[in-house]
C-alpha cells in the first residue's frame, strides 16, 4: 500500500531541496500499481513498489507510514531488484564454474565434491551461530562481510594457478577456500533476500536463474579465468552495496565487531520510540520467544527434501557420455535454467498477488518423474535429452524453495542467516553427495553391473516418497503463509482503499484546508524552533520529519543521506533543545511559540 501525500519543495543555499509532507494516508492511496496491472511488467512493478522492508533495525514497522514522491520509491525499489538479480545471478554463475573446474583439469573431476562439502560445513557453522539471535547476529553479518572476500580472493587465485599449472593438489586448495566463500556469499545474498518481500523473491530468484545460464553460457578456457576472479568479487560488491541502501552502513559492515553489535542494537532506537514501555516489553518478549523456537517442522522438511532432490539430480551427471544438442547454446542444464527463469517469472507476473506455490511445486515433480521415465526407456540414445527434463523439473523446486525459504526468514524475525544457513547447508550437502555418487554408480554403469533403468526407477521411489510423505501440498501450503497474509492483507487494503475514496469524495474543501492548516501548523512550529534554537539548515529538515514521528531509516532515506549521518543530526537536534525522547521532541514542537 502507498500513501497518498502532497508535498512542496524548498530550497536553500548549499543544502539541497528542503521536502515538507502534508499527509493523508488514511484515506487516500496511489493507482499506479493498479492501473499497470494488466501486464507482466506491470506486475512486476507493483510487486517491487509494495516490497516490504525487514530491516532489524526496528524501521519496517514505520516504512509503511513514510511519505515519499511515487517516482523516487520506484526507482529505488527497481535499484534493489537489479542489484539482487544481478549480484546472486553472479554468485550462482560462479558456482557454476567452479563446479565446472574439473572440464578444464580432469584430474580434478573425482575432488570436486570438497568444493560442496566446505560450503555446507561453512553454511552449516552459521546457521548453528545464528540460531538463538539477537545481537550475534549482528557480530555474525559483520563478520562474514569481512572473511568472504579473502576466501573468495584465494580461490579466484589458486584455481586458475592450478588449471595453469596442471596441480590437483592446487585445485584441491582452490576447491576448500571456494568452498568456504561460496557458502557464506550465499548466505549472505539469502539474508538480502529477507530483508524484501516474498513476493518480491518471487521475481527475484527467476531473473537471477536468467543471469546465471547468460554468465555461465560465457564459459570457456578463457573467460573462466575471469569467472574464477572477477565475477565473485563483483557479486561481493554488489552484496555490500545492497547491504549499505538496507540499514547496515560500511562502517557497521566492515568495522570494530563490537561497535557493529552496539550500532545494530541500537538502529532504530536512537531516534528516541514512542512506543509505550508496556508495548515495547511486550514486543521484547515476544521475539525472545520467537527465537527460542526450533525450525518448523514443514521448513525442515523442504531443507531435506532440496537436499535429496539436489542428490538425484546431480547424481547423474557424469553419466551423460553422449554428444549434447543444445551445447552451442550452453549445454542442456543452461537452457533448462533460461527456460525455467523465464517461464518462472511469466507465472508469477501473470498471476501476481495470486500466486500459488503448490502450483510450481505440482509442476516441478512431474517433470522430474519424466526425466527419470526418458532415462530408464531412452538412456542409450537420448540421455541428454532425458538430463534435460529432470534439470528443468529441478530448478522449478531449486527457484521455488529460494521463495520459500525467505517466506520462513521473515516469519523468524531477524532469522535470515540462519534459515538460509541451514537451506545453503542442505543444498549444498545434497549436491556434494550427489557428485560423489555420481563417480561410483556411473563406474558401476559403464562396466555393466548397475542397469541405468534401475536406477532410474529408483531415483523414481525416492521422489514418490517425499512428494507424499515428507513434502505433500499441504506443507508446501503451510510453508507460504506470508504469502496468503499479504493476499488477505491486499483484499483488505483494496476495501479499504474503496471505502476512503468515496468517503474522500464526500468530504468538503473546508474538512481539506483544515487538514492542510494542521500540517502547516507543525511546520512554522518546526522553523521556529529551528530559528530559536539555532538548527543548521539539514537540522531544520531532520526535525520536521522527527515532528511527523518518522523513524532513522526513514529520515535517511528521504533525504538521501547515510544512517550515520541522520543519527548525527538527531544527536545534536536532542542536545540543542535538551530532549532525549521523540515524543518529548514532539511535544516541545506542538507547544512551542515564536520567541
Amino acid at each position: 500500500m502507498r500513501y497518498h501525500a502532497h508535498h512542496r519543495t524548498t530550497t536553500q543555499p548549499g543544502e539541497g531541496t528542503q521536502v515538507s509532507f502534508q499527509i493523508r494516508g488514511h484515506r487516500h492511496t496511489e493507482n499506479t500499481a493498479r492501473s499497470l496491472g494488466g501486464s507482466a511488467a506491470g506486475g512486476a512493478l507493483a510487486a517491487l513498489e509494495n516490497t516490504d522492508r525487514a530491516v532489524e533495525g526496528g524501521a519496517a514497522s514505520a516504512s509503511e507510514s513514510a511519505p515519499a514522491p511515487l517516482g523516487a520509491v520506484t526507482d529505488s525499489a527497481i535499484l534493489d531488484f537489479l542489484i539482487i538479480v544481478l549480484g546472486f545471478g553472479l554468485c550462482r554463475a560462479w558456482i557454476v564454474f567452479c563446479l565446472g573446474a574439473p572440464l578444464v583439469l580432469p584430474a580434478a573431476s573425482p575432488t570436486h565434491w570438497v568444493y560442496l562439502a566446505a560450503g555446507a560445513l561453512c553454511a552449516l557453522l552459521v546457521a548453528l551461530v545464528c540460531r538463538s539471535g539477537g545481537p550475534v547476529v549482528v557480530r555474525v553479518r559483520g563478520l562474514l562481510f569481512k572473511i568472504t572476500p579473502f576466501a573468495l580472493l584465494a580461490s579466484g587465485t589458486l584455481i586458475p594457478l592450478a588449471v595453469a599449472l596442471n596441480s590437483e593438489v592446487l585445485m584441491v586448495c582452490g576447491f576448500v577456500t571456494g568452498g568456504m566463500g561460496a557458502g557464506p556469499l550465499q548466505v549472505l545474498w539469502g539474508d538480502r533476500f529477507a530483508h524484501h518481500s516474498v513476493q518480491f523473491a518471487a521475481f527475484a530468484s527467476p531473473a537471477a536463474a536468467v543471469v546465471t545460464a547468460m554468465v555461465s553460457a560465457l564459459s570457456s578456457s578463457h573467460t573462466s579465468f575471469v569467472g574464477f576472479t572477477a565475477i565473485p568479487l563483483l557479486s561481493f560488491a554488489l552484496l555490500a552495496f545492497h547491504a549499505h541502501r538496507t540499514g547496515h552502513p560500511w562502517a557497521t559492515l566492515f568495522g570494530k565487531p563490537g561497535a557493529a553489535a552496539a550500532r545494530g542494537a541500537t538502529d532504530g532506537e536512537a531516534v528516541g520510540s514512542a512506543e509505550a514501555p508496556e508495548s515495547r516489553a511486550a514486543a521484547e518478549s515476544g521475539d525472545a520467544a520467537r527465537r527460542k523456537r526450533a525450525v518448523p517442522l514443514g521448513v525442515g522438511k523442504l531443507m531435506f527434501s532440496i537436499m535429496i532432490f539436489s542428490l538425484l539430480c546431480r547424481m547423474f551427471d557424469t553419466m551423460n557420455t553422449g554428444a549434447d544438442p543444445l551445447a552451442a547454446l550452453g549445454g542442456s542444464a543452461i537452457f533448462a535454467l533460461v527456460v525455467v527463469g523465464v517461464a518462472f517469472f511469466a507465472i508469477v507476473a501473470r498471476v501476481r498477488d495470486r500466486f500459488n506455490p503448490t502450483f510450481i511445486y505440482r509442476l516441478s515433480l512431474p517433470i522430474m518423474v519424466a526425466g527419470y521415465v526418458a532415462i530408464a526407456l531412452l538412456f542409450d540414445s537420448h540421455a541428454a535429452f532425458s538430463l534435460l527434463i529432470i534439470n528443468v523439473g529441478y530448478e522449478f523446486f531449486d527457484i521455488l524453495t529460494w521463495v520459500l525459504f525467505v517466506d520462513a526468514a521473515r516469519r523468524r524475525r531477524g532469522g535470515g542467516l540462519y534459515i538460509f544457513g541451514l537451506g545453503v547447508a542442505f543444498m549444498f550437502c545434497g549436491m556434494a553427495l550427489g557428485n560423489a555418487a555420481s563417480h561410483v554408480v556411473g563406474a558401476l554403469v559403464v562396466v555393466g553391473d548397475l542397469q541405468a533403468n534401475v536406477l532410474a526407477m529408483a531415483a523414481i521411489l525416492c521422489l514418490v516418497i517425499v512428494a507424499f510423505l515428507v513434502l505433500p501440498e499441504g506443507t508446501v501450503a503451510q510453508l507460504s503463509e506470508s504469502l496468503r497474509e499479504g493476499r488477505r492483507e491486499s483484499h483488505e487494503e483494496r476495501a479499504k482503499t474503496a471505502d476512503g475514496d468515496a468517503e474522500a469524495a464526500a468530504e468538503n474543501e473546508g474538512e481539506t484546508q483544515e487538514e492542510s492548516s494542521g500540517e502547516g501548523r507543525i511546520e512554522s512550529h518546526c522553523a521556529a524552533v529551528a530559528r530559536d534554537f539555532g538548527l543548521t539548515p539539514r537540522e531544520s529538515e531532520v526535525i520536521v520529519l522527527l515532528a511527523y514521528g518518522r523513524t532513522l531509516a526513514i529520515i535517511a532515506r528521504d533525504l538521501h543521506i547515510a544512517q550515520g549521518t541522520a543519527r548525527t543530526h538527531i544527536e545534536n537536534i536532542y542536545r540543542k533543545l535538551d530532549v532525549h525522547k521523540q515524543q518529548e521532541l514532539i511535544d516541545l514542537v506542538e507547544s512551542h511559540e515564536s520567541m
